[in-house]
């Protein structure tokens, strides 16, 4: 049941008193009449019906229990994807060659690439080099 504020005419005291809807119709309509106890009939300060209010919440817009389930939804599917790509995504691997020669290590690729005089192609062998000693 809402609840509605009433004052007292002669003093302006305040009341709250709890009406279901078929009895606030009737005070509004002029049927019944709501007295305190000194027989002083009250007058209504707070009409909820002219009242308006907003219950959207959340930076979507959406209402406040719709966002948040939308945003824990989203963040279980994205772990849940994050954890299938991880297990169903081919990953490659980089083999150290040169000519498809395969090589122990990117600079033993590179030194092949120096012996055989093909200097530009060395140098591009330079980013591996310096990545697999960076791990060492």
């Amino acid at each position: 049941m809402p609840t509605y504020t009433f004052r007292r005419p002669t003093d302006g005291v305040l009341a709250k008193h709890k009406l279901t809807f078929s009895q606030y119709d009737k005070l509004k309509s002029g049927e019944i009449k709501l007295t305190d106890n000194d027989g002083v009939e009250l007058e209504l300060v707070f009409n909820p019906g002219s009242a308006t209010f907003v219950l959207k919440d959340g930076p979507s817009g959406g209402w406040a229990s719709k966002a948040m389930k939308e945003s824990k939804y989203r963040e279980a599917r994205s772990s849940e994807m994050a954890r299938r790509e991880k297990d169903h995504v081919f990953k490659t691997k980089l083999i150290p060659n040169y000519k498809g020669e395969e090589a122990h290590t990117w600079a033993d690729a590179r030194d092949e690439a120096r012996a055989q005089g093909n200097e530009a192609s060395a140098l591009t062998y330079e980013p591996l080099v310096a990545k697999e000693q960076a791990k060492k």
